[in-house]
């Protein structure tokens, strides 16, 4: 059965399936999904396989003043366990709302726009809007203004990384091309820009393809499945054999891992985050086991400069009401140019995310073991019992 006839068997004749979005073939839309609703076993798998063949599923149309960030946590728990991201904490404790993004997103347009509300840890509010009363808030707007992270997959470097992230979309800005528009700056990448955020040293074209990031505040998508079956056979062969060690700190033993992933459902393979040094600033590179660090890089560079070709890029728009879940395992993402210091609402992307490691399960509540949530999950985090029976 495809998933066109998965889907509408599962949720309905209302259904319409619309894909591949990408010419590599990744990204799905399910059109006429209500999450607000909880989920049979049979809609899960249907979801489940839909993101084992496509890396990228779009649930577009929910109803925001009905679904709230709690349902979006709740419908998160089928994926694996949700993980408190680390921007909502400092030093171990969880920051006071006045220092999150939350309070600044509210205050910038009070009678317009305004953050679901949510308590929870595990839900980041991800925005182009940020306070700006210090220097060093200028100077991080600054930042934003020139323009995206690199590109990664998120907390790949943990001994049980993350496999699925999802936005919830609120707010997309209007199109720079659009009459009146005004949003981001072409800024395309040249010699005389800092590497930032990337470690100096990677070749002009590979940071070419690394700034060629889309100015409609879409999320940028490489699709590291077809990148993989692209490849001859022969190199795919080199590629199986090969372990990458991934290390939070320096001062870590780390652990060996393969570069090349097989997907339980689908059995689709893909390059899982074939990157050097994708969280330049704060983790260890990556090192390919049998390689000095010098030819993990060269060799690392190599693969992220073919994943990064055009024929495996896809920018996925964003529109009020959209859910989108990603395969961490089969994609690398990035964000867009972004235009910081926002003064119209026409200027403004808010969206919130939430990160899930560990097995999908089909009903809720999960049962993950005791010892593996305190393990692999940071302050041990479960979602609230309320927030599930709801």
């Amino acid at each position: 059965m495809n998933i066109d006839q998965q889907a509408r068997q599962s949720f309905g004749e209302q259904v319409r399936v619309e894909g591949p979005l990408a010419a590599s073939g990744a990204g799905l839309r399910i059109s006429g999904v209500d999450l607000c609703a909880p989920l049979s076993p049979e809609q899960v798998t249907c979801l489940l396989d839909a993101l084992s063949q496509y890396r990228i599923v779009s649930l577009p149309g929910q109803d925001l003043a009905a679904f709230s960030l709690a349902g979006f946590e709740r419908f998160a728990n089928h994926w694996g366990a949700p993980l408190p991201h680390p921007s909502n904490y400092k030093s171990g404790e969880l920051l006071p709302s006045a220092q999150r993004v939350t309070d600044s997103v509210n205050a910038t347009f009070p009678d317009e726009l305004q953050c679901l509300p949510h308590e929870s840890p595990a839900v980041l509010v991800v925005a182009n809007i940020r306070g700006h009363d210090s220097d060093a808030d200028r100077q991080a707007l600054k930042k934003v203004t020139m323009g995206g992270d690199c590109w990664h997959t998120d907390i790949e470097y943990e001994e049980v990384p993350l496999w699925v992230s999802m936005f919830l979309a609120h707010k997309a800005p209007v199109s720079r091309n659009v009459p009146g528009g005004n949003w981001a700056a072409d800024l395309p990448w040249d010699e005389t820009q800092p590497s930032y955020p990337y470690i100096e040293g990677s070749s002009h074209e590979l940071m070419r393809l690394r700034r060629q990031l889309p100015q409609n505040g879409e999320t940028p998508f490489a699709d590291t499945a077809a990148a993989f079956t692209a490849m001859s056979s022969a190199e795919q062969s080199r590629l199986l054999s090969i372990k990458v060690r991934r290390r939070i700190y320096e001062s870590d033993e780390g652990w060996l891992v393969p570069l090349v992933r097989t997907n339980p459902r689908s059995g689709i393979k893909s390059l899982h985050s074939p990157v050097w040094a994708s969280r330049p600033l704060s983790r260890p590179p990556v090192e390919v086991d049998g390689m000095s660090a010098q030819a993990s890089r060269a060799f690392l560079d190599e693969i992220e400069a073919h994943v990064l070709q055009p024929e495996f890029r896809y920018d996925h728009p964003h529109a009020p009401g959209d859910v989108t879940i990603w395969d961490l395992f089969m994609t690398l993402h990035s964000f867009p140019w972004l235009k910081g210091d926002v003064k119209s609402i026409d200027d403004v992307r808010l969206l919130y995310r939430i990160s899930c490691k560990g097995e999908p399960s089909l009903t809720l509540p999960r049962h993950d073991e005791p010892d593996w949530i305190q393990k692999n999950i940071t302050f041990g985090y479960q979602t609230a019992a309320q927030t599930i029976e709801q």
